[in-house]
Formats: C-alpha cells, sequence, structure tokens
C-alpha cells in the first residue's frame, strides 16, 4: 500500500506539469488524480449523477463509484458481480450498468442491477440482444433503452429494479461493420449511431424517422460516436475520423436535428469516442485515446478552443463533467485513476 501511495503522489506532480492548458479564456488545471481499484489500461464509460454527486467508472474488472466531495472511491463492484462492464445510466433509485462478454456459449450479455439506497447488486438481467453496449434511460415513462452492438437493434426494458424486456427496435443499415455505439433520448425521439450513420427513431415505436451517412473513415470499432443536443438547431455528433475536417475527414460534426444535414465540422486531434458538455460554461469536451487527453469546445463560437493533454495517461478514452462545480473527470487508464481538472477562468 505505501508503494502504491508513493507512486500515486508522484504521478500527481507529474500530472500537474502536464495537466494544465491555456486558452478560450480559460485555463484546464489537474487538481486531482483518483487511484482507482484496477489495473491499467481501457475502461469504458464515466458518467455523472446530480443525485448523489457521484461519479460512476466502468472499470476493466467492474465498476466504481467515486465522491465528487471526498474524490476518493466509496464503492467497488467486481468483475465477478459486473463481468465486462460496458456503459450505465441511473435514475433516482438505481444504476443500470451494462455487462457485455459477447457472442458464444457461456458468455454474459446483461444489465446489471444496482441499488444506490443500500450499494448491492439487485439483479442481472440477460438481454435479448448481445454485446450490450450504450445504455439509456426515459425516467418519466420509467422505460430502459440497451443498445445491443452484435445484434445491431435497441432492446427496450421496464427501468425497476427488476427490467421487464417490452420489445426491440431495429437499427440501420442492416450489416454493419463497426455496428451501433451510444444513443440518445431527447424527447419523444432517440438519436442513435451505427458505422458512419445517425439515425432518428421514434421512442414510442420505433420507426426510423431519418437517417444520414456521414462518410467518415471506418473500421471495426470505428464510426459516428457519442452525442449532445445543445438546442433544436444542433446536435453535436462526435467521430473516430478526427484530425482535420476537409471534406473527407469528418471530425466533430454539428448537424440540425430536424434535417440531420451537416451545419460545420470542427477538428479532432484525434478519434473521439465520448463527449461531456457543460451548458453553464457553453463548453464541450471530446476524450480521446490516441492523444491522450480531451479536446475543448465553445458551444457559443462552434470552435475548438484548447486541447488538454493528460500526460502518460493514455487512454483518455471517456469523461464526464459536474455542471454545478464545473470540474471535469476524466478517466486516465495509463495511470488507472480518474484525473480532475477545474477549467479557471483568466
Amino acid at each position: 500500500m505505501r508503494c502504491m501511495k508513493i507512486l500515486a503522489s508522484a504521478a500527481v506532480v507529474s500530472g500537474l506539469m502536464a495537466g494544465t492548458a491555456l486558452a478560450g479564456g480559460y485555463t484546464f488545471k489537474l487538481v486531482h488524480k483518483i487511484p482507482l481499484p484496477t489495473k491499467r489500461g481501457h475502461g469504458d464509460w464515466v458518467a455523472y449523477d446530480p443525485g448523489n454527486h457521484d461519479v460512476y467508472v466502468s472499470l476493466i474488472n467492474g465498476m466504481a463509484v467515486v465522491s465528487t466531495k471526498t474524490n476518493k472511491v466509496i464503492h467497488f463492484f467486481s468483475g465477478k458481480e459486473i463481468p465486462a462492464p460496458n456503459t450505465m445510466t441511473y435514475d433516482a433509485n438505481y444504476i443500470y450498468e451494462t455487462a457485455a462478454e459477447g457472442p458464444g456459449a457461456g458468455k454474459v450479455n446483461q444489465v446489471v442491477v444496482i441499488s444506490k439506497k443500500t450499494w448491492h447488486v439487485v439483479d442481472h438481467v440477460n438481454t435479448v440482444g448481445t454485446s450490450p453496449d450504450g445504455v439509456f434511460i426515459d425516467r418519466e415513462n420509467h422505460k430502459l433503452y440497451v443498445v445491443s452492438d452484435d445484434d445491431n437493434w435497441i432492446d427496450v426494458y421496464t427501468a425497476t429494479a427488476h427490467p421487464q424486456f417490452i420489445t426491440k427496435y431495429a437499427l440501420y443499415p442492416e450489416k454493419p461493420v463497426s455496428g451501433p455505439d451510444v444513443a440518445n433520448l431527447y424527447g419523444s425521439t432517440i438519436f442513435a449511431t451505427d458505422d458512419c450513420w445517425v439515425l432518428k427513431l421514434n421512442a414510442n415505436t420505433g420507426a426510423i424517422e431519418g437517417k444520414m451517412n456521414y462518410e467518415c473513415k471506418l473500421n471495426k470499432f470505428g464510426g459516428t460516436k457519442d452525442m449532445f443536443r445543445e438546442n433544436d438547431d444542433a446536435l453535436w455528433v462526435a467521430t473516430t475520423d478526427g484530425v482535420q475536417p476537409n471534406g473527407k475527414k469528418a471530425g466533430m460534426l454539428i448537424i440540425n436535428p430536424a434535417t440531420l444535414a451537416v451545419e460545420k465540422q470542427l477538428p479532432e486531434t484525434s478519434g473521439v469516442d465520448a463527449v461531456a458538455w457543460d451548458r453553464g460554461l457553453g463548453l464541450v469536451y471530446a476524450f480521446e485515446g490516441a492523444v491522450p487527453g480531451f479536446d475543448v469546445y465553445s458551444i457559443k463560437d462552434m470552435k475548438r478552443i484548447a486541447t488538454v493533454k493528460t500526460g502518460m495517461a493514455k487512454p483518455t478514452h471517456s469523461g464526464a463533467v459536474d455542471p454545478e462545480t464545473h470540474m471535469i473527470y476524466a478517466y486516465a487508464g495509463g495511470d488507472a485513476s480518474l484525473d480532475v481538472y477545474e477549467p479557471v477562468k483568466n
């Protein structure tokens, strides 16, 4: 334990030296490096819960709950409880984490339900689709949506302690290369990503009401990724086709939610997987494994204003933001830590 503390302290010093970026009227300063109970490498998802001010982190070997008040891991669910963790969502009572070992006999593909009252796993629900990836929730109507990567559809369940299967929604194209990734619900419309497509689905019927192919560079894990809806006029969609948008490279897409037409393309330092946004400061954060670090965009100006590098912490695959304190939580896979950045107004 003592050796771990010494290494962590050294990492803080190194990170603080490498983790400050100045641009766009803000300095992004590394203020905490929270050690995670996992080995170095790829984790999948980070989410901030405003209900309890905790951050949920999908690790290689389970899931961690981090208190933003103490900057410490307060709960840990092992890989036995959550095999091959992917993404999560939550409501007032439960966390819904997807476990995705993929196709094959004996493989686990589940929604794992965790009580926020007792911090115990209350159910393991086998998903109808294989490799449950993105998961999102309709809290008002108590519906849980789970994107099935290998089966190219969205499962719909009841959002309860013991989710029950309701139906499934087919996605497009019919034979994808990389398949679907994450999706989000805005009102009664689901915006989903699949290969280099963005799809609009009716959340009540599953009917595809619009689709657009952005012809980005595509590979097994590439394509259109996480998204953020600014308002009725702008949907920001990240892609794994980074560097500079020049008509052939997609970059960060700003599209019209009604027509799905591209309004503007912004540069990405490398391919992006997850995005987080702070409406209060008007900033979008795009997390990138190859940098490693994250790009910062101004919502108002629709431009990239900074690239924050996390030093040796490759990959920086995902992250979240606390909209009240404006702290940014970036998963530094190379350090097995959750790096906390503070945007300081110059």
